[in-house]
């Protein structure tokens, strides 16, 4: 045991109930870990009470110790501050040029391009790409009416799909428009 108390000198069965009692309603909040800690830094003299046991391993003893485990605990209490799940881009970051770069080296089908709805916004916000929404709504709907049947009638049916797949539809023609310009 860490606290160098030998056998003939250990608690009684009664005094340990008694201290298994203690730390279950006093301390029942804390991990076993966190128990393990308090023994460690009172072994090595990091807690504000004397780590002697003098022999003698007592209920006195382990609420002592755990008094000055709190103490300790609340002196050294350093918050943890969670990081944000996602961080807000400035619109300057978001970089229109990657987006195309990565279009040009694996052309796909309007509905598949890569962050097509960022770009879209980048493109609309910054008015890159002067299109008529009616032209775009035609083209997209026939580009959809060339599908199987059965996927093309369940896409059609859904109107914020079509929305969507306008907007991709107009990150595909300002690309292919950017690529006959090179």
């Amino acid at each position: 045991m860490l606290l160098g108390i030998k056998g003939d000198r250990l608690p009684s069965q009664p005094e340990v109930e008694y201290m298994v009692k203690m730390l279950q309603e006093d301390y029942g909040n804390l991990p076993i870990g966190e128990l393990d800690l308090a023994f460690e830094l009172m072994v090595k003299g990091k807690l504000d009470e004397n780590p002697e046991t003098y022999q003698n391993f007592s209920v006195l003893y382990l609420s002592r110790m755990m008094g000055s485990y709190a103490r300790f605990m609340t002196a050294n209490y350093v918050p943890i501050i969670p990081e944000d799940k996602q961080i807000e881009l400035p619109k300057e970051d978001l970089d229109l040029d990657y987006i195309y770069q990565i279009y040009l080296k694996n052309p796909v089908s309007y509905e598949d391009i890569f962050m097509g709805l960022s770009a879209f916004k980048i493109i609309h916000e910054r008015k890159l790409f002067e299109y008529d929404a009616t032209q775009i709504y035609k083209l997209t709907i026939e580009a959809i009416k060339n599908k199987d049947k059965r996927e093309a009638k369940k896409i059609l049916a859904d109107e914020d799909r079509i929305e969507i797949l306008c907007k991709r539809m107009v990150v595909k023609l300002y690309f292919e428009q950017l690529k006959t310009k090179q």
